[in-house]
Parts: structure tokens; sequence; C-alpha cells
């Protein structure tokens, strides 16, 4: 197994909702971290500082310097860390998933 430092950390977040957000922030006032997101609104919405859901404030927003947000698969590609925050869907034949791609 690898031993990967602090310094060589590179997290991805896949999620942004009321845990991804949260928790990408936190990474990221420590951290390179790359928040991800299919909704394209979200993601540019992120990109501006802005949070509707109020689950971040603009000062923990201002803290998290090392992360920035995308919608783009190719960007989490150099990741080495791989947090999943996504809702899973339930329908009546048990767990629905997708598995994204570009």
């Amino acid at each position: 197994m690898k031993t990967i430092f602090p310094e060589q950390y590179d997290i991805a977040i896949i999620g942004l909702g009321y845990v991804g957000l949260p928790l990408a922030t936190a990474f990221g006032a420590k951290y390179s971290v790359t928040g991800f997101d299919i909704n394209e609104q979200r993601i540019s919405e992120l990109q501006k500082g802005e949070d509707a859901t109020g689950e971040v404030s603009s000062d923990e927003f201002d803290a998290a310097a090392g992360l920035r947000f995308t919608g783009s698969i190719s960007d989490i590609s150099k990741c080495n860390i791989f947090i999943i925050t996504v809702p899973t869907p339930i329908d009546s034949c048990g767990l629905k998933y997708t598995i994204l791609s570009d």
C-alpha cells in the first residue's frame, strides 16, 4: 500500500449538497479539494461563492482557499482521494445507481 502524505492529498468531493459542500469547504481550508457535481447551475453558483441552501457561509467559502468547483469528470481524474456524498435513490426494485462518464 502506498502512503500518501498530507501535502500530496488531492481530494475530490463528489456531490455538493448538504453533506458534500460543508465537507468540501472544511477540507478546502487545509488541502487541495475539487468539488464535483453534475448540476451545472449549482457549480456556477458555488464558483461565485454563493450557496442558495445556506449550508455554507461566505466566511467559510473565503477560508476554503484550496477548494475549486467543477462539473467535469476529467477535472477529478488526477485526484487520489474520493469522497462520495450523493443521495441514494430508491425505487421499487431496490437501490438504483448511475455511473457517470465524460
